[in-house]
This record gives C-alpha cells, sequence and structure tokens, in this order.
C-alpha cells in the first residue's frame, strides 16, 4: 500500500502557530498603544499650530486684529478663529480629526484665547481684557506617551512646536520658561 502525501496543517501546528502570534501580539501591545498615543499628540499639536498660525496669517493678510479661542475639550474640541472687530468666523478645527484622545492645556491657566494685531504679533492683551495664553501643552493619558508643548511668539519668534523633555539649545528643545 502507497501513503498518499497529505495537503495542509495538521491541528498541534495550527496550535502553535496560534500560539506564537498571541505571544507576539502581547508583547506588541504597549508599544503600540504607545506609539497611537504619541500619533495622537502630535495630531493634537498640529492642529493648534496651524490654527495659530492661519489667524496670524489672516491678522497680517486683512490688517486688522484676528483672535483665536482655544477649547480645549476632549472629543470635541478645537479652536475657532475670529475677527475681532465683527466676531465673524474665519475658521476652525478640531481635535477629533486624528487627535480625539488629546489633553490640552493652555498658560496661564484659564487663558483660551490669542489675538494677533496686524503686523502678526501676540497683542498685550485680548480684545476682552484677558491675557493671552503663550504656550499649550498637549498630553494623552497613555503611560510612556512624550507631551508636546505649542509656543505662541508671533512676529519673529513665530509658531514652534517643542518636546519639554529636551534641553533648550537643541533645535527641538522647548526654552526655559
Amino acid at each position: 500500500m502507497s501513503r498518499r502525501p497529505s495537503h495542509g496543517f495538521t491541528l498541534i501546528e495550527i496550535l502553535v502557530a496560534l500560539a506564537i502570534a498571541v505571544i507576539l501580539m502581547v508583547l506588541a501591545a504597549p508599544g503600540y498603544a504607545v506609539w497611537i498615543g504619541d500619533s495622537q499628540i502630535r495630531a493634537g499639536a498640529e492642529t493648534v499650530a496651524a490654527g495659530l498660525r492661519f489667524a496670524m496669517g489672516e491678522a497680517i493678510k486683512r490688517n486688522e486684529q484676528v483672535e483665536i479661542v482655544l477649547d480645549s475639550t476632549t472629543k470635541t474640541g478645537g479652536w475657532v478663529a475670529q475677527l475681532v472687530s465683527d466676531g465673524s468666523t474665519l475658521q476652525s478645527g478640531f481635535f477629533v480629526e486624528g487627535a480625539d484622545r488629546v489633553q490640552v492645556t493652555a498658560t496661564p491657566a484659564g487663558n483660551t484665547k490669542v489675538t494677533f494685531n496686524a503686523l502678526g504679533q501676540v497683542a498685550a492683551t485680548n480684545a476682552d481684557g484677558t491675557d493671552p495664553f503663550d504656550t499649550v501643552d498637549v498630553t494623552v493619558s497613555v503611560t510612556g506617551s512624550r507631551p508636546l508643548r505649542v509656543l505662541v511668539g508671533g512676529g519673529r519668534t513665530g509658531i514652534k512646536i517643542c518636546d519639554p523633555a529636551w534641553a533648550a539649545p537643541d533645535p527641538k528643545g522647548c526654552p526655559a520658561p
């Protein structure tokens, strides 16, 4: 009697392959969570920086004051750029677009507005008399993720995204407060 060659896998081979796949996924999951958290932070910081750059550019282009209002609500927050003269909305951006888990904190605490004058510089005070925020910290609640900071300078210093974990002389580092 001749034995026919078998086609396919045995149950033992499938179980071993499945066990190896599960072990690899368990080992990769924490790194994947950190990677997703870092991606959310980067997207949130880019969203804030884009809004600030837009408001600064519109102030210069229109030759009038433009303010940006930051809404730090997780999942539904974002920013709105509007004219100071009549309050009309020029553009808005939301954290839902790739950054729905970020926490955004403006400094000084409680300040949610920045007003750019016609030269693109940050006004000393906003139209409502409040002080403008000068930094925005973007974080996410994933252990091991790296927060980013958006610096609001206006004029020559511009808008910069930096990493608070790096020293100031490094281009990606944040200057000391």
